[in-house]
């Protein structure tokens, strides 16, 4: 799957500002990223579906291409608890990275769309001066079918 010529725009834009070129390594980077674009993958992943469609490009560049692209806030980067991390595509329309619901048990990353904290950058601004740029949001847990599961498995019923 090709990037729509006006997401590349976008993204060719933001990196022109901060003065990178969209490379064939970028670019191989983002259509793998785009292919995924609701899932979060982990660099490894990102660099084994680059390899197959681009063999030259090294795992180097795409952490680089990963890290650079995160910096310029077209892809979000995650840490999960595992200590793991992972990719995906920003909300293009959200001023602030997205929020997520993330199940400790089957690894599934889910984004929420709103806002919750809006109301708190207000009041951090006029009580403390403090202006918020960006913020972050994450829960963790486990979703009922996940908690369903895990107790078949151990034997025991779930109330």
């Amino acid at each position: 799957m090709a990037i729509s010529p006006d997401r590349l725009g976008k993204i060719t834009r933001k990196l022109a500002l901060k003065g990178y070129r969209l490379t064939k390594q970028r670019a191989m980077t983002l259509e793998v990223l785009l292919e995924k674009e609701m899932e979060y993958l982990t660099a490894e992943e990102v660099f084994l579906l680059t390899k197959g469609k681009y063999p030259l490009i090294g795992i180097a560049t795409v952490y680089r291409t990963l890290e650079l692209l995160s910096e310029l806030r077209i892809v979000q980067k995650i840490a999960l608890i595992d200590k793991s991390t992972r990719f995906g595509f920003r909300n293009d329309e959200s001023e602030h990275r997205q929020h997520h619901l993330i199940c400790h048990e089957c690894g599934l990353i889910e984004t929420v769309k709103e806002d919750w904290l809006l109301e708190m950058e207000i009041d951090l601004n006029c009580k403390f001066g403090f202006k918020v740029l960006d913020h972050s949001l994450d829960f963790i847990g486990t979703y009922a079918v996940c908690n369903e599961n895990a107790c078949k498995k151990s034997g025991l019923s779930v109330s």
